[in-house]
């Protein structure tokens, strides 16, 4: 039981915590800025309320700590899924005209966009964006690039329990873990993103919505070698334009931290840098190819930008200055 003026502990952000002692302030907060309207009404002795959140939001992950004394929400408009994933106390959530009862010791709950209502006792838990696409493609890479079968993969339509306990793992062990690790971090999102825990908090999620599946699969290089040539066949794409690692990072789904780990593996070398050595192989061939009245200003200006980089790279990586090269090339050429 929980008495008036205790709530149950709060899953991460304490330092960064919100106050609330209105269920209206609450949904007044919680709404701000985001397409979701959400009404919450105190269920405690003379309409008592009290309640704390934090939030943790990188480029790819949106996490919602709230603990708070027992309340009735009515929410809609929610553009996103989310998972709740219960820390402590229990409820029951009403959604498509079914009725869903949830809490600790006992299993998350899934919610498709949209909207629902719900009874909570007092209660700590921690939301989820859940954005489909993202979590399908996660999913995919995990499988070394195929798609989950039919039938087995997630439903991302329907509400859902989401069963924590009896896999051969403990997930709710597993997400009480790497929370506690993002709240070490201080929920500072740049630190979160440069140690790849972001992409920790999907992979978990999508081994928990595909854990048959995924914990069927055999271990193999295929998920590496899916990430990297789908970012390998992006970067030789777009050689001539604009490449960040933040490009590669939304097209594999991948922090930049796992990108680095398989590209060394692959190549002994960052993403970025097989970005350029890409580039300088596709001006030596333009070079190597080139005939009389080529400018090489023109040729190498097509994949760099900084002009007297690209010739200290090319000389490091191949003996001779561009220029060289392009001289030779010509001269080979009129001789022919």
């Amino acid at each position: 039981m929980t008495f008036p003026g205790a709530i149950p502990f709060l899953a991460f952000g304490q330092k960064q915590a919100l106050q609330f002692s209105s269920a209206e302030q609450m949904s007044e907060a919680l709404t701000r800025g985001t397409s979701l309207v959400m009404n919450h009404r105190s269920t405690e002795p003379e309409g008592f309320f009290h309640a704390r959140s934090a939030l943790i939001k990188t480029r790819n992950m949106r996490l919602v700590a709230l603990a708070s004394s027992a309340f009735h929400v009515e929410a809609r408009d929610s553009l996103n899924g989310l998972l709740m994933i219960p820390w402590h106390g229990s409820t029951r959530t009403q959604r498509e005209g079914r009725t869903y009862e949830w809490g600790r010791g006992s299993c998350a709950l899934y919610l498709p966009a949209g909207g629902c209502r719900a009874l909570s006792t007092a209660r700590s838990v921690v939301g989820i964006d859940i954005d489909p696409v993202v979590l399908n493609r996660i999913a995919e890479i995990m499988l070394g690039g195929r798609a989950p079968k039919r039938g087995a993969a997630f439903d991302f339509a329907s509400p859902r329990p989401v069963a924590l306990h009896g896999n051969d793992l403990d997930f709710a062990r597993i997400i009480h873990s790497v929370i506690t690790t993002l709240d070490l971090l201080d929920g500072d999102a740049n630190l979160i993103e440069k140690a790849g825990l972001d992409d920790v908090v999907l992979r978990i999620v999508a081994l928990l919505f595909n854990f048959e599946e995924l914990s069927a699969a055999a271990p193999d290089t295929g998920m590496q070698r899916a990430v990297i040539k789908l970012a390998c066949d992006y970067i030789d794409t777009n050689l001539t334009s604009t490449i960040a690692l933040t490009d590669l990072e939304l097209l594999t789904g991948m922090s930049r931290r796992s990108l680095q780990y398989a590209f060394r593996a692959a190549f002994d070398c960052t993403p970025m840098q097989w970005v350029a050595q890409r580039r300088l192989e596709a001006v030596r061939r333009h070079i190597l190819a080139a005939r009389p009245g080529a400018n090489l200003t023109t040729i190498a200006g097509e994949y760099f930008a900084n002009l007297g980089e690209f010739a200290r790279m090319y000389r490091q990586r191949y003996g001779e200055l561009p220029s060289i090269t392009l001289k030779n090339a010509i001269a080979k050429r009129l001789r022919s």
